[in-house]
């Protein structure tokens, strides 16, 4: 497979029933979405040796069997002027009756420690009018550029929602039904869907995790992509690169965008990727109750640093102004936000006394 056999093909979803589901609510900029969060971060004490440090949520969001969390990112690179405060988002799937649910963001201010759900919709016509419906995807991982948030929709690829878009849904908006159902008072309208293109359909890239990757001072940032795969599945990792004037990943003359790079036969269980100064960053998951690895280095020549991370590690990202990795556990009880230093797990060039590593390859 060659790079320019798989990519993504973008087009505007249903723009007419969202601008009528837009203009029968109440807009948000950021600060004002997080002025009105109520719930409170838990101090926590995460585990893991590669933590610095980190939070839970309030109870009810800790324990549910629901909702369960998978992608981060955070304010680093989003639009100027889109918020004057230090923001963590998480994505959240439904577990049970996804259809029904969908999935949710969940905007953090870490000096308020405060928090906010946002549920995911998408604008459709219906004989009673325009109406708001769950978005029932994985949400494996997410990355917020210039104005927009990428999510992971897995085999679909990438669903695209604009931050300007967050609406208080009122009386008579469209998505009061479906919010007030599942307990919502803001929501998030899709914007676009980029969609997974192949030649070969079984080639098709599974759009598990992304992050804005970052290389050396002076380069552009890259949207950096990856599939979860177990023994037996396929498990690669590839990026775009980005148009920083449009914050879209860069197209062809067809229309199509295509990877820059594209590694296969990585490693198992990855469940987010990411990359500051140029030097990935991956994490694994090895099974409930059992510390998650840090894999440090770049495709092919990985230094693994094993059972660094908290059981049940998913996505992640870097925060390049704070000199810091993030990412977020899934499971019930066992569920933290936390912060990793980059700069104390070195690669395959370094080694460091008393840390347990192997190499990949």
């Amino acid at each position: 497979m060659t790079v320019r056999h798989v990519g993504l093909r973008g087009a505007v979803t249903r723009p007419e029933a969202r601008t009528r589901l837009l203009r029968a609510g109440e807009r948000l900029d950021m600060p004002a979405l997080l002025d009105g969060a109520s719930l409170r971060l838990q101090d926590a004490d995460v585990p893991g040796p590669a933590v610095t440090r980190g939070f839970t949520w309030e109870r009810p969001d800790a324990e549910t069997e629901h909702w369960y969390p998978q992608g981060v990112t955070t304010s680093a690179d989003a639009e100027p002027g889109a918020t004057d405060r230090d923001v963590v988002v998480t994505t959240w799937y439904a577990h049970h009756r996804p259809r029904r649910t969908g999935s949710r963001l969940t905007f953090v201010d870490l000096a308020a420690r405060r928090y906010r759900h946002v549920l995911l919709v998408r604008a459709v016509r219906t004989p009673w009018g325009v109406r708001a419906r769950p978005v029932p995807i994985h949400a494996g991982g997410i990355a917020w550029y210039g104005p927009y948030l990428y999510v992971a929709a897995t085999r679909v690829g990438i669903l695209l929602f604009r931050v300007s878009d967050l609406l208080k849904v009122g009386p008579r908006s469209g998505g009061r039904g479906v919010a007030s159902r599942l307990g919502y008072d803001v929501v998030l309208p899709e914007y676009a869907r980029l969609s997974a293109w192949s030649r070969d359909e079984g080639s098709r890239l599974r759009y598990s995790f992304l992050s804005v990757a970052h290389g050396a001072a002076g380069e552009a940032p890259e949207l950096v992509a990856g599939e979860y795969g177990g023994v037996g599945h396929s498990q690669r990792l590839w990026r775009f690169a980005l148009d920083p004037v449009t914050s879209l990943p860069v197209r062809e003359d067809s229309g199509r965008a295509v990877p820059t790079e594209l590694h296969t036969a990585q490693s198992a269980r990855m469940q987010g990727a990411t990359a500051l100064d140029g030097r990935w960053y991956v994490t694994t998951s090895q099974g409930r109750g059992n510390p998650g690895d840090l894999l440090v280095g770049a495709p092919g020549g990985f230094r693994r640093h094993k059972g660094v991370l908290p059981t049940g590690c998913e996505d992640i990202a870097a925060w390049p102004q704070r000199r810091e990795l993030w990412s977020v556990t899934e499971w019930p009880g066992m569920r933290w936000v936390y912060a990793v230093d980059p700069d104390a797990w070195p690669g395959p060039d370094v080694e460091q006394p008393g840390c347990k590593v192997s190499l990949v390859e």
